[in-house]
Formats: structure tokens, C-alpha cells, sequence
């Protein structure tokens, strides 16, 4: 070994140390925040806010050579263990082990929370509404499919707030205890990932039978046991489950990302990048929606979606799903708002929660 390369790594040690130390630290100051908590009235531990105000600084004053992505996922997890070191967080996700739901979870708590696996929307909707657990974490629409239409029909008749959202990138593998596609019969995924990867198995795998599950991570737990079967799952789960990747990134369109929303029963306060989401209902005659907008466009809000939705009493009648930029308590977003609620025959406020890092 010469001279340099030990002097390299000694110096590689040391800061190793000054890290372990420095994090200690950084500990020792999270469980005086909830000494300081429990003798005054804010309660809150968990503060997806502040955690959002920390990310994005580590973004802005990185100067490399680790990208900033790399860094904030880095401290996402010193800040999940110190939290830990707070409280014991307990969170809600579509199961099993590795399911996407999960990753996106990983992504947006850390690792050091409690995970509960459930085999539904549904289930993890009713989760929070009963507080079985603090928050909970579900998809709500891909880049390419659209909007998953069991979370949008708990947005509209459950009380449920938004608290955050996260992005993440989809990656589809073929898994399989079979050593070629040509031995495949059947093919388990949830249904929105077969409509994802759909030409790819029209052109690989046309005459192999599709079966639904409830989660990727559920269809690659099953196809562990099956002859002559594969899965559609990232390749997170090939480790858990011991199935081999057969094929990988086998989605139609490269950049496949999936949004999911992190739902609890607070309000989130002012992080500095926002979102809010809104119901509403609108009288049928022309012109009302561009009417409806008008405030958005008077006060600069910019609205990064709108979606029809079927009210189911009437045929033809429609509610509006928006997101728009802007916390709730900006007085000029409170403004818009208001106004719009005036002109909605119905209209709901889901939550105000920072936008996906």
C-alpha cells in the first residue's frame, strides 16, 4: 500500500469520527426539543414542514462533489433516527415488504419509523380515520396512467388531511424462478402496473395469462412458491424474496413516476414551497369553470392540476380535483380561495402540505 493511500484513509477515518460525534450531537439536541415540547403546548413531533426546510437547504448550499440528491436522502435519515430518539412514529402503507408504497414511505419518513402493511387503499384510509397509526402513505396518480381512482374517492368522503407528497421514480423488473421468458405461463402485478408495461408484454409476452394483486411486492411473495411464473415488482424485492431478475426496466415510457400522498389528521403549517388541494362542485352551464378560476389567475396562483371527476348522483355532473401552488394561510392563496368557495356549489379543502423533494 503507498504512502498516499494511508494517509488518505487516515484522514477518511478521522472525519468518520468527527461525523459519529457531530451526529451525537445532533441527537442529544433532538431530545431536548422534546423536553422542550412536553413542557409547552406544541405537541407536534413530527414536522414535515421543517423537515422540508431542512432538505431543501442541504440542496441549496451543497457545493459537491455529492449531488444534492444524494445528501438529502443522507440526512432524511439522520433526521428519521433522531426523530426516533423523539417519538415512535407509525405509518401506514400498501404491503408487502417492498411494495412501492413502501419505498416511497423510506423516502419520505426514513427507516426508523414503524410500518404497518395493509392489502388496501382502503384499509390505510380507515387506518388514519380511526388513528390506528399517525400517518399514512398512498398512490394517487402516474405519469402515465392518470389518477388512482380508489384514493380519490376516499379524498372526497373521508376527512383525511394531506401532510406531504413524494415522487418516485417507477422501475418495473421481470421476476421469475424460471430462467427464460418462454417458460413463463402467468404474469402476477397490480393492475396499474400491467397497463404501465403493457406493449412490452403485448410484444414479449402476448399469449402469457395477467393476473392482479394487490401490491408488485404481494405478486413477487406469491411467484416465490409458483413454477413457470414471474412478477412485475422493482427490483428491491429480487433480495427480500429470493427471485432473480429476469428482465429489468420492462415499463413503456422511461420516465414512469409515481405520486403518492401522505395523509394524517393535522394540519401542516407554511414550509415555504406549498401545495394546497381542493374540492369543488360547480353549477352546469357555460362558462363557470373559467368563472371559478378567475381568482387563480387574478392573484398569479399557479395551478399545477385539474381533473374531472364524476359525482355519481347526477349524470354527466362533475367535481374538480386541484392542486394549486401556495399555502392556505398565504393571504393572497386564503383570498383566492374564498372567493372560490363562494362561487362552489360544494367545496372542500383536503390540506396545504410542501411540495415533493
Amino acid at each position: 500500500m503507498s504512502e498516499d493511500l494511508k494517509k488518505i484513509r487516515t484522514l477518511i477515518d478521522k472525519i468518520d469520527k468527527q461525523i459519529v460525534k457531530t451526529l451525537n450531537e445532533r441527537a442529544k439536541l433532538a431530545k431536548k426539543i422534546k423536553k422542550a415540547k412536553a413542557s409547552s403546548q406544541k405537541k407536534d413531533i413530527f414536522r414535515p414542514e421543517r423537515e422540508a426546510q431542512i432538505l431543501r437547504k442541504i440542496g441549496s448550499i451543497n457545493t459537491g462533489p455529492l449531488q444534492s440528491t444524494h445528501l438529502q436522502s443522507i440526512f432524511r435519515e439522520i433526521i428519521s433516527s433522531c426523530l426516533s430518539l423523539e417519538t415512535s412514529l407509525k405509518v401506514s402503507c400498501l404491503g408487502p415488504e417492498q411494495s412501492y408504497s413502501n419505498l416511497a414511505l423510506t423516502k419520505f419518513f426514513g427507516s426508523s419509523v414503524e410500518i404497518k402493511f395493509n392489502n388496501s387503499i382502503s384499509e390505510i384510509f380507515d387506518d388514519v380515520s380511526k388513528r390506528n397509526v399517525d400517518y399514512g402513505i398512498v398512490p394517487i396518480e402516474n405519469s402515465n396512467q392518470g389518477s388512482i381512482k380508489e384514493t380519490i374517492e376516499h379524498l372526497i368522503k373521508d376527512n383525511s388531511r394531506l401532510c406531504g407528497e413524494v415522487n418516485l421514480d417507477i422501475k418495473h423488473c421481470l421476476l421469475s424462478s424460471s430462467k427464460k421468458v418462454s417458460q413463463i405461463k402467468k404474469v402476477y402485478a397490480h393492475e396499474q402496473t400491467f397497463l404501465q408495461c403493457n406493449q412490452w408484454l403485448n410484444k414479449n409476452m402476448p399469449d402469457v395469462r395477467r393476473i392482479f394483486t394487490t401490491s408488485n411486492s404481494a405478486a413477487v411473495q406469491k411467484v416465490s412458491i409458483l413454477k413457470n411464473s414471474a412478477a412485475i415488482a422493482s427490483k428491491n424485492c429480487s433480495p427480500v424474496y429470493k427471485v432473480d431478475i429476469l428482465k429489468n426496466n420492462i415499463h413503456d415510457s422511461a420516465d414512469n413516476t409515481t405520486r403518492f400522498i401522505v395523509i394524517g389528521n393535522d394540519d401542516i403549517n407554511i414550509s415555504g414551497s406549498d401545495k394546497t388541494s381542493i374540492l369543488i362542485s360547480i353549477d352546469n352551464r357555460a362558462g363557470a369553470l373559467n368563472d371559478l378560476l378567475m381568482p387563480l389567475s387574478k392573484n398569479n396562483i399557479s395551478m399545477s392540476k385539474i381533473e374531472s371527476i364524476p359525482t355519481k348522483i347526477n349524470n354527466w355532473e362533475y367535481m374538480f380535483l386541484l392542486d394549486i401552488d401556495g399555502h392556505i394561510e398565504n393571504k393572497t392563496v386564503n383570498k383566492a380561495l374564498m372567493e372560490i368557495q363562494k362561487k362552489s356549489s360544494f367545496y372542500k379543502n383536503l390540506g396545504s402540505y410542501p411540495k415533493s423533494i
